[in-house]
């Protein structure tokens, strides 16, 4: 007797349809795991207090203007080119990541302030850069290390110390073999083995130059007088047409005021602005801005205030066309554009007068929360 198969079921030889699933005998069931979002949310926390809030309590690094600045010009761009010193971490994570100590050169927009690029030159705690010339594609800096020449375009280093062409391991590491020759637009250098070299700008290969030449620098490429010390203040600086002094005021005030004294030895008061322990910044025996007739004063706020502000003075009428806050007493050596406009570095800012008399301050060496220029 034949058994009846219910209805939906299949006979013992019939094969299952493709659509039913049919697993190996013996393969484990797949099980996913993910990690809890609590687990880790500790550590996130952890993280940004160790990394974040050292960065909010920490001070900014200390940063300096070095005393050698240059110009140039790039892309149609008026540049300034700013050797300064870092010193000091903010928060751990710089710390753990960027050195201790750097000696870095900013590029930035001479008319507006912005940062083109900044390259690190070294990581050491004493260590001096000097801007000696720009090309148009090249700058050329003097470092206690030897010459450093960078790409305008992106302060890219093109050549260094014994990789200059021309000069390999007979290069001197130090700042006083090389000279900047304008006459010519070209760098001056004397090698290990005395003989005197000339790197053209936009050049990174030294060449040996003909024995007069030789004869005129060899004196001065071997003579250690490259200036270490940064400029001062002074109370008399030659301007155009005549000098310019700072002097007690009449019947024995306080403070002191401007006077000009022309060529023929006539003495005119500029102005009747008074000012407190002040003094000229000037390069030399010109003083900073006498091609856009301003000079620029050093001085106390008020005669009861002693912090201290750089101010810009209209040798024409005697006022003050600018005045900025510093808080640093050392200063680099004044650069001036071509169009007349002088910038002049001041602890971490960078001060520029225009022909017109503005006087703004640009920072200088800023970096965000991971040390990077900004």
């Amino acid at each position: 007797m034949m058994t009846k198969i219910p209805d939906g079921m299949y006979p013992p030889y019939q094969t299952p349809t493709p659509y039913l699933p049919v697993e190996p005998y013996g393969s484990p069931r797949r099980v996913r795991r993910s990690v809890p979002l609590l687990f880790l949310l500790p550590l996130v926390l952890f993280a940004g207090l160790f990394f974040g809030g050292s960065y909010l309590v920490s001070p900014e690094p200390d940063v300096e203007v070095q005393a050698d600045i240059g110009v140039a010009s790039a892309n149609g761009r008026d540049v300034l080119l700013l050797p300064y010193e870092r010193h000091g971490p903010r928060g751990m994570f710089q710390l753990m990541f960027q050195d201790m100590f750097q000696v870095r050169l900013a590029a930035t927009d001479a008319a507006t302030g912005e940062l083109l690029w900044d390259t690190q030159l070294a990581d050491d705690l004493v260590w001096q850069a000097s801007v000696l010339a720009a090309g148009e594609r090249y700058a050329y800096v003097a470092t206690d290390a030897g010459l450093v020449v960078l790409d305008l375009a992106d302060g890219s280093k093109v050549a260094e110390g014994k990789g200059i062409e021309g000069l390999g391991d007979a290069f001197v590491a130090a700042r006083w073999s090389y000279r900047y020759d304008p006459d010519n637009r070209r760098v001056m250098t004397m090698s290990g083995t005395g003989a005197v070299l000339a790197i053209p700008l936009d050049s990174a290969t030294a060449t040996p130059v003909d024995p007069q030449t030789s004869a005129t620098w060899a004196g001065a490429l071997s003579e250690r007088t490259f200036p270490d010390t940064r400029p001062s203040t002074v109370t008399k600086a030659g301007v155009r047409d005549g000098r310019v002094e700072l002097r007690p005021r009449p019947g024995g005030a306080p403070g002191q005021v401007l006077v000009r004294i022309t060529p023929g030895g006539e003495e005119v008061q500029v102005g009747d602005v008074t000012f407190h322990e002040a003094g000229l910044l000037a390069d030399g025996t010109a003083a900073a801005g006498f091609a856009s007739d301003h000079v620029m004063v050093v001085h106390s706020r008020h005669v009861n205030d002693k912090d201290r502000a750089l101010s810009a003075v209209s040798l024409a009428t005697g006022a003050v066309t600018g005045s900025v806050p510093i808080d640093h007493s050392s200063f680099s050596r004044p650069a001036t554009r071509a169009n007349g406009a002088t910038a002049v570095g001041t602890g971490s800012a960078v001060a520029v007068l225009t022909p017109d008399g503005r006087l703004t301050a640009r920072p200088v060496g800023a970096s965000d929360f991971f040390g990077n220029p900004s």
